[in-house]
């Protein structure tokens, strides 16, 4: 049966009826307006309710809600920032080597011979050389392709890059020769290319979930990274032979920005992170700290994650 629309005040009343307490109508109004009810209420009430029964817990209120929500809206800020900063790195890193290696002209970068053969590769490379024919040849919607398409007839690899979203750029790190994706490994101090490629790929996950607004702190994602010095130096528990955070959460992010950001970069975002996850916890007491951080895939010590050099 289709859901049927409702006014903002019969939605107010959805919620009463489910044992939600709303302390202010007029700012549940609003909210209702701005944003909607189903980025808030469906993106956030599972927090507040017994699965069970659908019905809040007693003294839940849409205070609670929106506070989780103005939560993670921060949380996707800061880590949205942090996520865009590792992406100009890999995009620059990118194009160097593949023109040290191989030149400027196009024609290279469009070549499959340029790329590695192995499975990975073969899988990612026809979208990927299409990808990269359709910016270099036919794309219209930046200026700057057009001018070097007019002025030097080659749009370099350089530039090309700028106009590649990070699944993009990810995809095209999986194609590279081993001799290409060490070097770039290299610079970012991981000493193995799979484990770069694996970090990229969860990295371009999640900054798609902080760009199209969708529910972020607890996340989990489809791929998971390596185990990681990080993960033993932390003390992450395990469950049999796995990890129990850290490998496709929110930290699994967390850690693999500790390996790509400078030490300067990273304790920055850590102390806007901190700073986020103690406001929320400060301000607002329904979930509690042990709740949140398991959501989140924390561990208990992840404040400490900068003690240790990788």
């Amino acid at each position: 049966m289709p859901k049927e629309f409702l006014t903002y005040q019969q939605q107010m009343e959805k919620l009463r009826s489910s044992g939600l307490r709303i302390e202010d109508e007029e700012v549940c109004r609003r909210v209702l307006a701005d944003i909607g009810y189903f980025p808030v209420v469906n993106g956030y009430q599972s927090f507040f309710r017994d699965p069970s029964t659908r019905v809040y817990r007693e003294g839940a209120t849409f205070g609670d809600i929106l506070a989780l929500y103005e939560f993670d809206v921060e949380l996707r800020e800061i880590m949205l920032d942090a996520l865009l900063k590792v992406e100009a790195k890999i995009r620059s890193a990118l194009a160097y080597e593949f023109c040290a290696a191989y030149g400027e002209s196009q024609s290279k970068y469009l070549d499959a011979r340029c790329y590695a053969t192995s499975k990975g590769a073969k899988r990612v490379l026809p979208k990927l050389l299409n990808m990269l024919d359709y910016i270099a040849n036919k794309d219209t919607s930046h200026e700057y392709l057009a001018y070097y398409r007019r002025a030097y007839k080659n749009v370099p690899l350089w530039v090309t890059v700028n106009a590649m979203t990070f699944g993009q750029t990810s995809k095209m790190l999986t194609a590279l020769r081993d001799s290409e994706k060490a070097k770039i490994a290299k610079r970012f101090g991981v000493g193995n290319p799979k484990e770069l490629s694996s970090f990229i790929r969860v990295l371009a996950l999640y900054r798609n979930v902080c760009a199209h607004g969708e529910r972020l702190f607890s996340h989990r994602c489809h791929v998971e990274i390596p185990d990681t010095a990080l993960h033993a130096k932390l003390g992450i528990e395990k469950i049999g032979p796995d990890y129990a955070c850290g490998k496709v959460d929110v930290f699994s992010a967390v850690i693999t920005l500790r390996y790509l950001l400078r030490d300067d970069e990273f304790k920055t975002f850590k102390a806007k992170l901190v700073k986020c996850v103690n406001g929320y916890l400060s301000l607002d007491e329904s979930i509690g700290e042990e709740r949140l951080l398991d959501a989140m895939g924390f561990p208990a010590e992840w404040k400490k994650i900068t003690r240790y050099k990788i």
